[in-house]
């Protein structure tokens, strides 16, 4: 039985779970999907054509935010021309890789190999649940980061924060496999 988590072998990058890391990163990609939803569009032409006339407000969600982050903090005319052509494409590419990440977790005991592009699909994706979790535990840089292990016994946080270690130890072993 191979390692759990990724590695490369001759046959590719190889990813095993146990059943529990199978379940949790099954419905933590299910959660992210549901996220990404693109902000509905009124105009069936705009629709067709995949162009809003007016661009979408920001997320309200910080972790939203996280992941369509503005690109233009000083120009709210540029950030919204941005949004107006980028969100829902931008949306639907995550959407996809969550969506080929999800349908490809392997059922503990079993190996998955991945291609270079299943290899980014789950970079993109580890990346966004980990951003994700990173907001709502509020880290904002290293040393908030850093305090994660040294919560209390009964600090609220301590399941989320064992949940950010586990993406993060994945997400680590990915990228020394690609490297």
């Amino acid at each position: 039985m191979p390692a759990d988590g990724f590695r490369r072998t001759r046959a590719g990058i190889e990813l095993s779970l146990p059943e529990l890391e199978a379940a949790l990163l099954t419905e933590l990609v299910g959660q992210i999907d549901g996220m990404l939803e693109p902000p509905p569009v009124e105009d069936p032409l705009e629709a067709l054509v995949g162009l809003r006339d007016t661009a979408p407000p920001p997320p309200d969600d910080p972790a939203l935010s996280r992941l369509l982050p503005d690109p233009y903090p000083d120009d709210p005319m540029a950030s919204g021309d941005f949004r107006r052509r980028r969100t829902d494409d931008l949306l639907a590419r995550k959407r996809e890789a969550a969506r080929r990440v999800l349908a490809a977790v392997p059922a503990p005991g079993r190996v998955l190999v991945l291609d270079e592009t299943a290899a980014q699909d789950w970079l993109t994706t580890l990346n966004d649940l980990r951003l994700v979790l990173g907001t709502r535990l509020g880290l904002t840089d290293d040393d908030s980061t850093g305090e994660l292990e040294h919560l209390a016994a009964d600090d609220p946080r301590r399941p989320l924060a064992a949940v950010y270690g586990f993406l993060t130890e994945l997400l680590d072993d990915l990228t020394r496999a690609l490297g």
